[in-house]
């Protein structure tokens, strides 16, 4: 489905005859099935969760018995028995921590230790007993994960949808955006896609599709790790039908904090683009450099700022260079849920005949995060 997804961009709505709306319908149908299952996946892993028998203390007195799911970004997410939804509590307001479920715990050092994990009021320093132990003073703690051996279990990550329609010109515009992200003592996994669609009377239909995935082993408990990338892009705007870029890489943390994230990717990449029926040139292949600066900063208790930008020079075809940008301002209003502002650029400096170098585009979106 995903294929067929990238190389059309979704179901084209046919303005003529009267079809757009049942057009419109079909793709919005699509990409619901493909929201279904990213939930389906999250959801059902979680249904037989284990008991909530993990205890936190505040530091106001407060002790709650829980499950815990995560830390990130200095907020820690519990489920507190026969709740609908998770509790989001701000790590430094923690006191004591009781649990016997394992873990995988990450410092401000980006080392990684996986096991039972324990903390008293008295020292601040949490205990992770497990092959490999240790005291980490609780300020410099920065990620907390379930670990478990189901993979779904595992997963964490958000859906947010789009849609608005304009009578008086009958312009559509459908916008799905996702993420999936799973962390063991040693690898790491994420996927990200973003797809907009847009349709409107007596114009060409518009669609863009971003798809970006990465594997990474960490080296020796240091900052670095070795994986691989694969990445696609579909643009209409730029008669791009799929690129496809698949390589390997190497990752650098430089900066891993409750607040700020900063993390930077460079690689080798093979390239094959199929570009659409109306370009003069139907394919080509090539050897890339892949680079990649990936930030992420968290403020305000409620907001996140993302930046990703990925840059392909080229080994193989001297003088070009390939840019994609995304822009994501995420804002939390009740809960699980959220406000998502995206802005991205698809640069292209030696682009098919008639097509723009750029194509630039935003959205606004309401989704949901799972952890």
């Amino acid at each position: 489905m995903l294929l067929n997804v990238l190389r059309s961009g979704g179901l084209q709505c046919c303005i003529a005859s009267g079809e757009y709306r049942q057009g419109y319908a079909r793709y919005c149908f699509s990409w619901l099935w493909l929201i279904l299952a990213i939930i389906m996946m999250a959801v059902p892993a979680r249904a037989g969760n284990r008991l909530s028998t993990d205890t936190i203390t505040l530091k106001n007195g407060d002790v709650i018995t829980c499950e815990i799911r995560s830390l990130e970004k200095g907020q820690l997410t519990i489920k507190q028995p026969n709740a609908n939804s998770t509790v989001v509590l701000d790590w430094k307001s923690i006191a004591k921590i009781q649990s016997l479920q394992s873990f995988v715990v990450i410092d401000s050092n980006t080392r990684t230790f996986s096991g039972t994990i324990h903390q008293d009021a008295a020292d601040s320093v949490l205990q992770v007993e497990g092959p490999v132990s240790a005291d980490i003073p609780h300020n410099l703690v920065v990620s907390i994960e379930e670990t478990n051996s189901n993979f779904f279990r595992r997963l964490r990550g958000n859906v947010d949808l789009g849609m608005s329609f304009s009578q008086s010109n009958s312009q559509a515009q459908v916008t799905l955006q996702g993420s999936l992200a799973s962390q063991t003592v040693k690898h790491v996994l994420g996927a990200t896609i973003s797809t907009q669609f847009t349709s409107q009377l007596e114009t060409n239909n518009t669609r863009e599709t971003d798809v970006k995935t990465e594997y990474f082993s960490q080296i020796r408990q240091s900052r670095w790790g070795d994986g691989v990338i694969a990445n696609f892009l579909s643009s209409s705007a730029q008669k791009i039908s799929l690129r496809t870029s698949l390589g390997g890489a190497v990752a650098f943390q430089g900066i891993k904090s409750n607040k700020t994230e900063l993390i930077f990717i460079g690689g080798i990449a093979y390239t094959v683009e199929q570009n659409s029926s109306e370009a003069t040139d139907s394919r080509s292949n090539s050897i890339d450099t892949a680079w990649a600066v990936q930030y992420s900063t968290f403020r305000f208790d409620s907001t996140d700022f993302d930046t990703t930008i990925w840059l392909y020079p080229s080994i193989s075809q001297a003088g070009r260079l390939r840019m994609t940008l995304n822009e994501d301002v995420y804002v939390k209003f009740y809960k699980d849920f959220y406000v998502r502002g995206s802005f991205y650029d698809n640069y292209d400096n030696q682009p098919t005949v008639t097509a723009p170098a750029n194509n630039l585009g935003t959205s606004l979106t309401v989704g949901w995060s799972f952890r």
